[in-house]
């Protein structure tokens, strides 16, 4: 962009413009430029060109109307190792095929089994804990979700050894992280410490996936496990996945389908802690509807008041903060040229806070998704699980997962954390609790 046209932004060093400040804060970062420069905020990290869009209809200019001229941005391409070609990472005609043999694993058919996966396993968690308990809850929602995305993916009696693998997957979110400062810019055969229990962690997931592709080769009895599911996917040609593709989507399927689920969860614990009227209504509603028994899939789409709550956690603290594409050729955006090469971002985390959009954005008020009242939202005001084409393919999975969780949770507990403790966002490569969400338990009577 020349200095003609660009739009205005913060002001960053010689060197590494506005990497440092974003690297410190993200969160505070993207506010005070959204805030002080508009809608459309001209960025540099280091020499990367980048601008920042905070409005919903500039944002489905990208990620919908002008999606031809935009691919997946470096900061991801730069987890190619972990993802390889995946759904996550692909583009072009080899993303849309994949794409399209992988849609039928999240048929409704296959998740009436997941969701008796979900079921079970949070039961069997839940049934053991007591009152007066003292526990960390997000810890125990990424155990929990990490065991029915392996049983779910993996099969149950593979599960266990899969759930081993969530020290792997954390060092991802170490890995992103540390990318923001000045270690973007260093290649992955130096040994920087993030780096090295990153490439270990990789290592680690790729040994199991390949021993576990390895067993499914040779030939299974009839299952309903998304990897099976997986193999027996053929393309218009009849061909099947080769191991390299099974391996790169198994993996992305893997990590994305335990840390959203686990993190929505988590915020959504926090939030009714300082909701008490919220939880109220929350209780009535699943009392009235499924009393003592355990919720099944059917269950999922009818706990309306249940839904809400997901949905106004996840504008709150989105799991998915910030998306961010490339432009693949010159283009334009909010009448500013976007050469090709520009990183382009777009913050779940502003655009769910919006006050034009979310009167009294900063109140947790689940009703704001009663039936009718979001209809007039721009369609790209509330995109936790991204937009367009692209939209996560998990996204019916993980609202189906967070909504039965929830419900038994509010069956048989009260929602509180400890008083001693200030929970504040982190931004790694997901929004996470710093410090995690400290818990007593309490059960209901």
């Amino acid at each position: 962009m020349s200095a003609a046209v660009r739009p205005s932004g913060p002001a960053g060093s010689f060197v590494t413009g506005n990497l440092p400040d974003f690297a410190r804060d993200p969160l505070e970062f993207l506010e005070k430029a959204s805030r002080d420069h508009g809608p459309v905020t001209s960025l540099r990290f280091g020499r990367t060109r980048a601008v920042l869009l905070s409005d919903p209809d500039l944002i489905e200019d990208v990620l919908v109307r002008k999606r031809d001229s935009f691919i997946k941005a470096r900061s991801l391409q730069a987890l190619h190792h972990l993802f390889g070609n995946g759904i996550l990472t692909s583009e072009g005609e080899f993303w849309r095929k994949q794409r399209r043999l992988i849609q039928p694993a999240f048929h409704p058919a296959s998740m009436r089994g997941h969701a008796e996966v979900v079921v079970s396993r949070a039961s069997r968690m839940f049934d053991g804990w007591q009152t007066g308990d003292e526990m960390e809850f997000h810890s125990l929602m990424k155990e929990l979700l990490l065991s029915i995305v392996a049983d779910s993916l993996f099969g149950a009696e593979l599960a266990q050894r899969a759930t081993v693998l969530g020290a792997a997957l954390e060092s991802t979110m170490d890995r992103f992280t540390g990318r923001r400062g000045l270690a973007r810019f260093a290649p992955d055969w130096v040994p920087l410490p993030d780096t090295r229990r990153y490439m270990e962690g990789v290592a680690a997931l790729d040994e199991f996936v390949t021993e576990v592709l390895a067993v499914g080769r040779r030939g299974r009895v009839e299952r309903k496990d998304l990897l099976s599911i997986l193999l027996a996917a053929r393309d218009e040609n009849g061909n099947p996945m080769s191991d390299s593709q099974l391996r790169d989507e198994a993996i992305t399927l893997f990590v994305g389908g335990f840390d959203t689920p686990a993190l929505a969860m988590s915020w959504t614990w926090y939030l009714l802690s300082k909701n008490p009227d919220c939880v109220e209504r929350l209780v009535a509603e699943v009392d009235s509807m499924l009393g003592d028994r355990a919720p099944g899939f059917e269950d999922a789409s009818t706990l309306s008041y249940t839904q809400c709550v997901v949905k106004e956690s996840m504008r709150l603290f989105p799991p998915a903060w910030i998306v961010s594409r490339e432009a693949s050729q010159d283009t334009e955006v909010g009448g500013y040229p976007v050469p090709r090469g520009t990183t382009v971002m777009m913050s779940q985390w502003l655009a769910h806070r919006d006050e034009r959009f979310f009167p009294d954005a900063l109140i947790f008020r689940p009703e704001r998704w009663a039936s009718g009242n979001s209809a007039k939202l721009p369609r790209f005001a509330y995109f936790p699980f991204g937009g367009g084409p692209r939209v996560c393919i998990g996204a019916s999975f993980a609202m189906m997962e967070t909504t039965l969780i929830l419900a038994m949770l509010a069956q048989r507990f009260r929602f509180a954390v400890r008083d001693d403790v200030d929970i504040a966002p982190r931004a790694t490569m997901t929004l996470r609790p710093r410090g995690g969400v400290p818990i007593v338990i309490d059960r209901r009577s």
